[in-house]
């Protein structure tokens, strides 16, 4: 019974996400077809572009109340002009059945990220009221940790392969890139050895 009601209020918070996201439903489809890498010349300009902005950004070197100032005047902006821009381009009866499921795919992994964020946070919650001296070893360790990698490496490279990271994610993970690398060093392993005892055996007889 619990999971019958948690998964209501699944699909009811869908629903709502959905409603809430409507205007941007043409822009959100569009992109998650290019991070989902539906041609295989996407990953491409997904790098170009970040490197593009972080190599601008680096020349630039604006102040930090200036990068916050022009952060939230480009998020104003985007929120302003872009369900304008997908009411003006696309028309209702343009939008397909097709685009209606990506839609609700995007919704639901939105909600699901949501559920993972929430449900992590809890989790530190309950280990830091049941076992403290865990939590506090926990995160004394991974912020000495990220402490000495920030002071080592520069930050600008870290976050840049963070950005890199978290935007490629998505299509590694559906195109399972991972899992064909791994895959195919497999295999490349298996004949090496193969031809390897197979070498062996013929100098032996």
């Amino acid at each position: 019974m619990p999971d019958i009601l948690l998964v209501s209020d699944q699909e009811k918070r869908i629903k709502s996400l959905k409603r809430r996201i409507e205007t941007w439903r043409v822009f959100l489809v569009a992109l998650y077809s290019i991070l989902i890498w539906t041609e295989s010349w996407y990953p491409a300009p997904i790098v170009g572009t970040v490197s593009t902005l972080f190599l601008m950004y680096w020349y630039w070197d604006p102040p930090i109340i200036t990068s916050i100032s022009l952060f939230f005047m480009i998020l104003s902006l985007i929120d302003y002009s872009i369900p304008r821009i997908c009411t003006y381009v696309s028309q209702p009866q343009q939008w397909t059945a097709a685009n209606e499921k990506k839609f609700e795919i995007i919704c639901e992994s939105l909600v699901k990220t949501q559920d993972t964020i929430y449900n992590q946070i809890i989790y530190f919650l309950d280990l830091k009221r049941t076992h403290p001296k865990m939590y506090f070893l926990s995160l004394f360790s991974s912020c000495s940790l990220s402490a000495w990698i920030g002071y080592t490496v520069n930050n600008w490279i870290i976050c840049f392969i963070l950005v890199i990271l978290i935007l490629l994610y998505p299509g590694v993970k559906h195109n399972e890139v991972l899992t064909k690398f791994l895959s195919i060093f497999l295999n490349r392993v298996t004949n090496s050895i193969r031809s390897y005892t197979e070498k062996d055996s013929d100098k032996t007889k």
